[in-house]
């Protein structure tokens, strides 16, 4: 580990960071740009944007080993080196009113979830991610660096709603166009296995890799909720999170003190949680919609209780195609009372067939309404 963080001191130059060499970048990301003349393999993000997070977070897992293994001097040593290097970092890539130099989806979701950027420019930074998530159409073009940690970040920052809304997409890119096609693996490449079933001829094509796979972390971490606290699972925390599409979940690990187990149901008007704790152990488990932690030692578990909560899909939501909102009687009934010169717009012909979180990238005026409206569309279709 420490040859490695040398290595990669020596190739820094006089600001502290890596900017040199051959990186692979955010491999496989789809926002490289159309028709250039560098590796279209690579994603849109900055080479060396995505090199010094990298480095960022090795040296941070080093100053971690080294504390663990008590070398202090040497955990001393990694942390401010990391210290030295996010402040290089922010000279270098970030503005002083908190815009990114390379603001794509993966320059985002590193930015936040490797804590590279002040505190006060956070909430800009999620916002303008939701953003460019919304104007894909609620997808996402990360490659090999970005997606591990998108929904995660997502999940981390308040927009787990989110999370999994891009969990559950179906086209082309997605983890589900995958299961459609077949998929019994998890692809190199998010359309490995085209629409019309043949193979894509794209250098480098394999079916079976660990990238794309990586939301496994996030369906354990945050829609199960396990994560560890101390080493070996010696103690755990329980933390379920609902998203909209999936009305239960079960999951369960092996440990090296025997299985953890956590099954949770949210059907009928009623919540209903199973947690099994292994022996020699200790988990701290927050029930869905609950405030107060349980601390709780081995043993089976079950709760069940009341809930208004529904994680049915609506029919209707920011994702619909506006002309299927214009053309529906209780939507044109509240824009005629509320925006009658919404209906008149020209324009709205050449975006008629965009989702609303498209339409919302550009402006977010009209975001209660849409919402009102779809609410009410909802209801009545409901009756």
């Amino acid at each position: 580990m420490k040859h490695w963080v040398e290595f990669i001191e020596s190739q820094c130059g006089e600001n502290g960071l890596w900017q040199t060499g051959f990186q692979y970048g955010d491999w496989l990301g789809l926002d490289a740009e159309a028709n250039a003349l560098g590796d279209e393999r690579k994603g849109a993000t900055d080479d060396y944007f995505t090199a010094n997070v990298c480095f960022a977070w090795s040296l941070q897992i080093l100053a971690d080993t080294a504390a663990v293994l008590q070398y202090a001097e040497d955990a001393r040593r990694w942390s401010r080196r990391r210290e030295e290097l996010v402040r290089a970092f922010r000279a270098e890539y970030v503005t002083p009113t908190g815009r990114l130099v390379s603001e794509t989806q993966t320059a985002l979701i590193l930015a936040l979830h490797f804590d590279m950027v002040p505190d006060e420019f956070r909430p800009r930074l999620l916002d303008a991610l939701e953003k460019n998530i919304g104007a894909h159409k609620t997808h996402l073009l990360t490659g090999f660096v970005g997606t591990p940690f998108a929904c995660l970040t997502l999940s981390e920052n308040g927009r787990h709603e989110l999370a999994g809304r891009l969990l559950l997409q179906e086209d082309d890119p997605s983890w589900l166009y995958e299961v459609k096609m077949g998929a019994t693996t998890i692809w190199e490449r998010w359309n490995s296995i085209r629409p019309d079933g043949s193979f894509n001829p794209a250098n480098m094509n394999s079916l079976n890799h660990y990238a794309y796979g990586s939301i496994g972390n996030w369906l354990y971490t945050k829609l199960c909720g396990l994560e560890i606290l101390e080493p070996g699972y010696k103690k755990f925390a329980l933390r379920p999170q609902f998203i909209k599409g999936i009305t239960h979940a079960e999951l369960t690990y092996e440990s090296v003190y025997g299985k953890i187990a956590i099954a949770w149901r949210c059907e009928g008007g009623k919540i209903t949680v199973d947690a099994t704790i292994p022996a020699n152990t200790t988990a701290e488990l927050t029930l869905p919609e609950q405030t107060e932690t349980l601390t709780l030692g081995s043993g089976s578990y079950r709760y069940e209780y009341a809930t208004e909560t529904s994680l049915e899909i609506d029919r209707y939501s920011l994702e619909t195609p506006l002309r299927v909102i214009m053309e529906h009687p209780v939507a044109q009934a509240i824009f005629r009372q509320y925006a009658p010169e919404f209906l008149e717009n020209p324009m709205l012909e050449y975006v008629k067939d965009e989702p609303i979180t498209a339409l919302l990238a550009y402006g977010e005026s009209m975001r209660p309404l849409f919402e009102q409206v779809l609410t009410a569309m909802n209801q009545a279709d409901k009756r």
